[in-house]
């Protein structure tokens, strides 16, 4: 279920001076009064008017049909307008007219500095859905008719008389500026700002005394709801913050901000795109004298202190205080979660561990100090509004929060039964960084020598050796032997295939040496186990029966399949599972490396989370250990370390008889 933050306190509404430009340019108030906004009632189909009607702001009568208030100019809302509300009691209804032919509103979004915003749908586009601005129109003053200005021209004694040539004086109109609060003032933010991150403006017009902005209605899922889904990553959520961040980037340019951001007022769409979806907390830059402040608990605290003084910095508080409601409270802000008034509590109490790019995050934006938020001394040359250097560190977190730690141990034993140990493996694990961005990785090389008469020790060792060397001349390993890896992102299928050829080229080596006369023996042949494990993905390429398990959300699961005569009598259906498990077949291999001169080696991918486990293993663990048991003791008994899991399984193999060499591999994801 979503998590929806408690409703912001809505602030009750004052009369409002619009500055209307006079005939001598001083600035004339015009005090409008502006109702509070009442609870909107459900959408209907038709929007219905008495034959009478009393504004609840003014409480002057008028007659219906009308969308507004012929006195105050006060919009009426659907709720206004139903039967049964104050002023319409016991009056016919009448049918309100679409405004412009086109336009319906319906219910009340909210109200600020005698501005109001209404959900509404636009039947000239199909019914698409919108948001209509509305707000009375600026006075229209009279100008000075023409004669009655002194101009200084020659005249002609003899024409006294104006000719019907001449033009007749007009009255001018002379209209306010495009100042803060008025529609003309949003249009042009917006047209200027033009980021898919902020709402188009799609139509404007006047009807009556009022006027009309017509905004592009985001449709999509709040992003409460789109950061809880399961399937969305860090590069997907972090990525709706930068179209977000870069949005408020292009606000600033444009000459606005937001008061207070929160992710109710964000929504996501289905192609992905994030976007603000109310307006109605935008404010100019810079900030006029006492501006409109609602003052909740994402408001910058400059903006109530010192709003003459605040910057576009103000959006950074907001927008770390969004993103600690999602990513670490999971609820809207509350008193309770301050440490004191504009100091929430710091994130490492509760979560020691946490990544540790994200208290950064946290505490270069979510701070009470603006000079304490973005940007760095560096990057504050290059951008003082902190966002430039914002918006890079959320790609640094698309990239970085979903990758994980290796926690890595290996151990071998030759068993109770066993003279050698014909088992062979290698393990390459690497870590670098660059500019803020870490990177792990590791290659695991495993192969189990069959035929104990029959040089199966060579055949790993030989095998093994030979696995190396061909994979690490590969581009797509190169960061194992120091080189610097592929741009872009991990080729998943490019490294199976890689995998693919080096098993192919293991085998045809390993074939022709066991049938050189005076080298190998014919039928020395081995298993083969190759896989690579980064921050994001285990890949593996298999030949017999040794395995490769990832353990996913406390659910073992093996990644490869056993390429032996038993496994594929269980796969037809000719035995069960538990059949196979004591067949005297059950280790006779179809394919292994060295056997025949060409193999179809097994190919498979995981995606790996923090909490998983990949264990990598000869068939000497797992024909003592079975699944349950390696699942039980994985998410149980060994939660903290790679090494004590590593132990534990092969002291149990021992414990149990261990009749065959066994050697594992574990990879903690952290």
């Amino acid at each position: 279920m979503a998590n929806t933050p408690p409703d912001q306190p809505a602030l009750d509404a004052v009369p409002v001076a619009i500055p209307v430009e006079g005939p001598g340019g001083d600035d004339v108030p015009m005090a409008l009064p502006v109702a509070t906004p009442v609870e909107p009632a459900e959408p209907a189909e038709a929007v219905v008017a008495p034959a009478t009607f009393r504004c609840p702001a003014c409480d002057s009568e008028g007659p219906a049909g009308q969308a507004f208030c012929g006195d105050c100019g006060y919009y009426f809302s659907p709720a206004d307008l139903a039967p049964g509300a104050p002023g319409a009691e016991d009056a016919p209804a009448a049918a309100v007219e679409r405004l412009k032919d086109r336009y319906e509103l319906r219910e009340l979004i909210n109200e600020r500095a005698g501005i109001s915003r209404y959900r509404g749908i636009d039947h000239g586009a199909g019914g698409a859905p919108v948001v209509l601005v509305v707000a009375p129109l600026p006075e229209m003053i009279e100008a000075i008719p023409l004669e009655e200005t002194p101009v200084a021209v020659a005249i002609d004694e003899e024409e006294l008389l104006p000719t019907f040539e001449d033009a007749a004086p007009v009255a001018g109109l002379a209209v306010g500026p495009s100042a803060f609060p008025s529609l003309a003032w949003e249009r042009g933010v917006l047209e200027n700002a033009l980021h898919t991150a902020l709402p188009r403006v799609l139509d404007g017009f006047a009807e009556g005394n009022l006027e009309y902005l017509v905004l592009e209605s985001p449709q999509g899922r709040s992003l409460w709801d789109a950061w809880d889904d399961p399937d969305a990553t860090a590069e997907i959520r972090y990525g709706w913050l930068k179209q977000v961040a870069e949005g408020l980037h292009a606000l600033h340019q444009a000459g606005a901000l937001i008061e207070g951001l929160r992710p109710d007022v964000i929504t996501v769409s289905a192609d992905g795109q994030a976007m603000l979806s109310d307006l109605a907390d935008l404010l100019p830059l810079p900030l006029p004298a006492s501006p409109p402040i609602r003052a909740t608990l994402y408001t910058a605290p400059e903006l109530i202190l010192d709003p003459e003084r605040a910057d576009a910095r103000a959006d950074l508080y907001s927008f770390g205080a969004t993103l600690y409601s999602l990513e670490y409270l999971h609820h809207g802000l509350e008193e309770k979660d301050f440490e004191k008034q504009f100091t929430p509590q710091q994130i490492t109490d509760r979560f020691p561990d946490v990544h540790p790019l994200f208290p950064r995050l946290i505490n270069k934006t979510f701070v009470r100090d603006p000079a304490a938020r973005f940007p760095t001394d560096e990057a504050s040359r290059i951008d003082p509004t902190g966002f430039t250097e914002l918006i890079r560190t959320l790609e640094v977190c698309q990239r970085s929060f979903d990758k994980v730690r290796l926690d890595i141990a290996c151990w071998t034993t030759t068993g109770m039964v066993r003279t050698g140990n014909e088992d062979a493996f290698t393990v390459l694990h690497g870590v670098d960084s660059r500019q803020d961005e870490l990177h792990e990785y590791a290659m695991i090389l495993l192969a189990d020598g069959m035929g104990g008469y029959e040089s199966g020790e060579v055949a790993a060792d030989m095998a093994s050796n030979l696995l190396r060397q061909y994979l690490l001349q590969q581009p797509i390993f190169a960061s194992l032997t120091g080189g610097k890896a592929p741009p872009g992102r991990f080729d998943i299928e490019g490294c199976k295939k890689v995998f693919q050829d080096a098993l192919r080229y293991a085998n045809k080596e390993v074939y022709t040496f066991g049938r050189t006369p005076g080298k190998g023996k014919r039928g020395m042949g081995c298993t083969a186990e190759a896989v690579y494990v980064d921050g994001q993905h285990v890949v593996v390429g298999h030949i017999g029966d040794s395995r490769t398990y990832h353990l996913h959300q406390g659910r073992l699961i093996q990644l490869t399949r056993d390429q032996t005569f038993v496994n594929r009598m269980v796969e037809l259906g000719q035995l069960s599972a538990e059949e196979a498990e004591n067949h005297p077949r059950k280790n006779e291999l179809q394919q292994a490396i060295g056997g025949q001169p060409d193999v179809v080696p097994g190919l498979y991918h995981g995606q790996l989370k923090r909490g998983d486990w990949v264990l990598v293993c000869s068939d000497g663990l797992t024909n003592h250990v079975p699944s349950q048991d390696i699942e039980k003791m994985l998410t149980r008994e060994t939660a903290y370390s790679a090494e004590e899991a590593a132990r534990r399984l092969l002291n149990l193999v021992n414990l149990r008889g261990a009749t065959d060499n066994a050697t594992i591999v574990v990879v903690r994801a952290c």
